[in-house]
């Protein structure tokens, strides 16, 4: 299969995003000058194929608000919300998605195929101990879900390469759920003093990266050094095993964070020429282009 990231993002392989739609300081850069935080999302879609959905994390939007975001972007546009907290960090998962579920499901069927990922985030103090549990309830979801589904890990007991790890992504692979990969590495090498530099680092995981494919859609959560040029080792490397995962027939959705985001318009531009990526092969050149929210 065709690898070239160019022609995996116009066929709708390779699924490239930030973690929102809309900063204040991305109005005149990433977005129009003028642009309004419940409008901005229609702009961003005609510039990226997915975003992290972190707002879900904390509580889920009305029937309305859900399916003004499912007309706002088009066809080939994915999202990739998480599922919120009281689910993913209750004291029993089952018990949890099961008192739950109905308004998650009507959530999920309002937003059809433009949901292409379900982040479950869990939190550092679920331990390798709970894992019977956690499959019971990700047997569940995945039964009541039509969206790929990707499970982000931060207890260091599910990276110990030796018997827990083993038997986690044997059973992710059995049940073709990803394992969500947040990439700290350039964030926790910045020794730079800045407000957003010290904030990030005091707030963000600091996981191994192991990047080893379990389900259909590997979800990549990448966060960089503040010096673009420090990223480079790190970006070749994710640049080659992207490739390996779309020869395999993955669709692998890979998010960009920079300490605080602020930035994020910038570190894009470096990527974009780490990588090859043409200007043209964003979604929505032309309606991107005429609203003026390229990256220049």
């Amino acid at each position: 299969m065709d690898t070239d990231f160019n022609q995996a993002i116009k066929r709708g392989q390779l699924k490239l995003g930030l973690p929102m739609w809309y900063l204040d300081a991305w109005c005149g850069n990433l977005l129009s000058p003028w642009q309004k935080a419940g409008e901005a999302l229609s702009e961003y879609a005609q510039v990226f194929s997915s975003v992290e959905g972190n707002t879900t994390f904390y509580g889920l939007p009305d029937n309305k608000r859900a399916e003004q975001w499912r007309k706002s972007v088009g066809d080939d546009f994915r999202f990739s919300f998480k599922l919120p907290r009281e689910i993913s960090h209750a004291q029993n998962l089952v018990q949890a998605f099961a008192q739950h579920q109905s308004r998650w499901l009507d959530f999920s069927s309002i937003l059809g195929d433009s949901f292409g990922v379900i982040s479950v985030q869990l939190p550092a103090e679920l331990t390798p101990a709970r894992m019977d549990e956690l499959f019971v309830f990700l047997e569940q979801l995945k039964q009541q879900s039509s969206a790929d589904i990707s499970v982000e890990f931060r207890h260091s007991g599910f990276f110990d390469k030796s018997g827990n790890e083993q038997r986690l992504l044997r059973q992710l692979s059995e049940l073709h759920i990803a394992r969500t990969v947040f990439d700290s590495r350039g964030l926790f090498n910045d020794l730079a003093q800045t407000e957003a530099v010290l904030d990030a680092r005091a707030k963000k995981p600091r996981m191994p990266v192991h990047p080893i494919a379990t389900g259909h859609s590997p979800v990549v959560r990448f966060i960089g050094h503040s010096h673009w040029p420090d990223n480079e080792r790190y970006l070749l490397q994710w640049g080659k095993k992207l490739k390996q995962w779309l020869s395999e027939g993955r669709t692998p959705y890979f998010f960009l964070h920079t300490a605080g985001n602020q930035d994020v318009q910038y570190f894009l531009r470096f990527l974009e020429q780490l990588w090859e990526l043409g200007e043209s092969v964003w979604p929505g050149e032309s309606g991107a282009g005429q609203s003026g929210c390229l990256f220049d």
